[in-house]
């Protein structure tokens, strides 16, 4: 049964601001250890990355009903090679996805027309 869906678009141009103004600041708070971990080397895979992961957590964070508290590094993007990407909550994410006795979180990723769009989709046990 599905219990949260959340869709969530960003600007490729606005996510290239962001990093050119506060560079690894931005990823800091915005990003887990190993999401920072995995960051591309290149600017511009890393601006793609950045954005994919922001409109990931946002995401998220609505299909969770966007609960008080909840912040950027709650919510941890993850690749698995081969497979869709995955993930996984912390703290305020977790609790409230304990609550919602979520049992799989899917999501899916997709970079093109100058935007990173995400749709999260939490299911529960019938």
């Amino acid at each position: 049964m599905i219990v949260g869906l959340g869709l969530d678009v960003m600007s490729l141009d606005r996510a290239a601001r962001m990093w050119a103004r506060w560079g690894e600041r931005i990823a800091a708070r915005v990003l887990t250890a190993s999401e920072r971990a995995a960051l591309p080397v290149a600017t511009a895979r890393r601006v793609e990355y950045l954005a994919g992961r922001i409109a990931a957590k946002e995401a998220a964070s609505k299909a969770l009903g966007v609960p008080p508290g909840i912040h950027w590094r709650c919510v941890e993007v993850g690749l698995a090679r081969p497979g869709p990407p995955t993930l996984r909550f912390y703290e305020v994410a977790e609790a409230r996805a304990d609550a919602l006795r979520v049992r799989r979180a899917l999501l899916t990723l997709s970079h093109d027309a100058g935007v990173a769009a995400a749709v999260v989709v939490l299911e529960s046990d019938p």
